[in-house]
């Protein structure tokens, strides 16, 4: 419990900007490509992989003038938030990540840590509940955006660009059009000069 209460504070100091951007230091980049990886011990209920992939790409790549760079991430904790710990200490959903970002040569111009936190505000019983009954879907998706806001901030310092991700692109495509009704069958007019008319 203790150390689900620390890797949460830990990682609550990391993200409050203590650490400058990185172009600060490394001058401006223009982020080429992101390739993304899992350690082993990284486990999650749907593939957290695919999403970061998805997410993070559009956020950053070609998206600034400088020293082309590639990045590689590799997410090395998924951990969701704890009934039992959020009733007694606290607890959040948290995805921690480590970057490299590589020059045209390979070498390495930075390497950094990351990461981000969801449902950090409810505890105790509220929390407990809400650990229990959480969409880890939804989970995962809003973990993934939020690293892909971080990362990016953590290379280039503040930004102002909206994340997207697949699931929320899909929600705002035009739905399909219906296929047109047949028009109804009118009566047949009988026939000039039959029986009766």
């Amino acid at each position: 419990m203790k150390s689900t209460f620390l890797a949460v504070a830990a990682l609550a100091a990391l993200l409050s900007g203590c650490a400058q951007p990185i172009v600060k230091t490394a001058g401006p980049l223009k982020i080429r490509s992101v390739t993304v990886a899992a350690a082993p011990t990284v486990k999650s209920d749907t593939d957290i992989v695919s999403l970061v992939r998805q997410t993070l790409p559009p956020q950053i790549v070609n998206t600034r003038e400088g020293r082309p760079a590639d990045l590689q991430l590799t997410l090395t904790e998924v951990h969701y938030k704890n009934p039992i710990a959020s009733l007694l200490v606290g607890d959040a959903n948290r995805v921690l990540a480590q970057g490299i970002l590589r020059g045209e040569n390979g070498a390495e111009i930075a390497r950094f840590d990351t990461g981000t936190l969801d449902q950090t505000v409810l505890n105790g019983i509220s929390g407990a509940v809400i650990a229990a009954a959480q969409d880890r879907a939804r989970v995962d998706r809003a973990l993934a955006r939020g690293l892909a806001k971080n990362v990016e901030t953590r290379i280039y310092g503040d930004n102002h660009r909206e994340v997207m991700t697949p699931e929320l692109a899909a929600k705002t495509a035009p739905a399909p059009a219906a296929p047109a009704a047949p028009a109804p069958k009118r009566p047949a007019a009988p026939a000039r000069g039959a029986a009766g008319v």
